[in-house]
């Protein structure tokens, strides 16, 4: 749905605006152009990178204001690692991408975690593997010896030839320390396999528990009461409810859409903590030439933190270096 929402948005906008670049579309080996240049050079974070060890952690950010609610630093999020359907850095959600984000220097990153057949937590953002790898088939009817033999699709600049489908803890054995992560716990019923996951990459100070489900956000603090979490709602009166609800364990973030503000905002703000929004849309303008300056924003009606598929461009917006080495 969101992929359908983005590439509409894209036609409206392009057609709309006569000087604007013509899009390419968002489907790994369909582009009918070739991609832009990276924002920072390949062998930084692809294949040939390895040699040289995981990068180091860029985000200017203090660690520990990742996880104080009460810190104000405007924060950026790397959908997909370093960007899903408008990005043009790395083949998203592969390790490759989660290096790349490292090195550009958001300071969170987002996951899609389902399960495979045998019980795997894997990290492919739709339900089957047919968009991103040259495999077909449900993620959750295929094992995970299936998924990790097939290669990851892309046309981007860089030798991404090592990549494969990867679990959630490398992603977080990765991240820790250089990233705070947040494991999408509403691709799985399965919230053991994610609490299991956070602890046996030691990643508890490094993951936030994200979803809508304040079921699943039970299960997780049952299993383990020092997960960080961050819920998603729908409103002013939705975040009211959940933080009171959590009173007593105060959400490091509160996900809430633009078209909830400046009431959410309100309440989230009141009760502590901090708002998270995506700027996809805002993203789809920067893409076809709109200032960065736009993600500014955003920032300015209340969010503490976006999360974008450019996020080398929000850091821009915000006057935060990423080329240097």
């Amino acid at each position: 749905m969101r992929r359908a929402l983005l590439l509409w948005a894209v036609t409206m906008v392009a057609c709309s605006s006569p000087a604007a670049p013509r899009p390419a579309t968002v489907d790994a080996g369909e582009e009918t152009e070739p991609p832009p240049k990276p924002p920072v050079d390949p062998a930084r974070f692809d294949c040939t990178s390895l040699s040289k060890g995981p990068p180091a952690r860029r985000s200017s950010t203090p660690e520990a204001c990742l996880r104080d609610p009460k810190c104000k630093t405007r924060l950026v999020c790397g959908h997909r690692g370093a960007g899903g359907d408008l990005g043009r850095i790395a083949p998203e959600d592969t390790l490759a991408a989660y290096r790349a984000a490292i090195v550009i220097g958001p300071d969170l990153v987002a996951t899609d975690p389902p399960p495979t057949k045998d019980g795997v937590l894997v990290n492919v953002h739709d339900t089957t593997v047919d968009r991103t790898t040259n495999g077909t088939g449900d993620v959750e009817q295929l094992t995970f010896d299936e998924i990790r033999k097939l290669s990851v699709k892309t046309d981007l600049p860089g030798d991404f030839s090592c990549e494969k489908v990867p679990t959630l803890r490398e992603i977080l054995e990765l991240s820790r320390g250089r990233a705070l992560v947040l494991v999408d716990a509403n691709k799985t019923s399965r919230v053991d396999l994610l609490v299991n996951a956070i602890r046996d990459a030691d990643a508890l100070d490094w993951a936030v528990f994200d979803t809508s489900s304040v079921d699943k956000i039970d299960q997780a603090l049952a299993i383990e009461p020092r997960l960080m979490i961050m819920p998603r709602v729908a409103d002013a009166t939705a975040a009211s409810a959940v933080l009171a609800k959590y009173e007593g364990h105060l959400p490091v973030f509160v996900e809430i859409d633009e078209k909830a503000f400046p009431k959410a905002v309100d309440v989230i703000h009141a009760a502590g903590t901090r708002a998270f929004t995506d700027v996809f849309l805002v993203d789809v303008g920067v893409k076809l030439g709109q200032p960065p300056s736009r993600y500014l924003e955003i920032f300015d009606k209340g969010a503490d933190a976006v999360q974008s598929d450019l996020p080398d461009q929000v850091l821009a917006a915000l006057g935060r270096n990423i080329a240097a080495e």
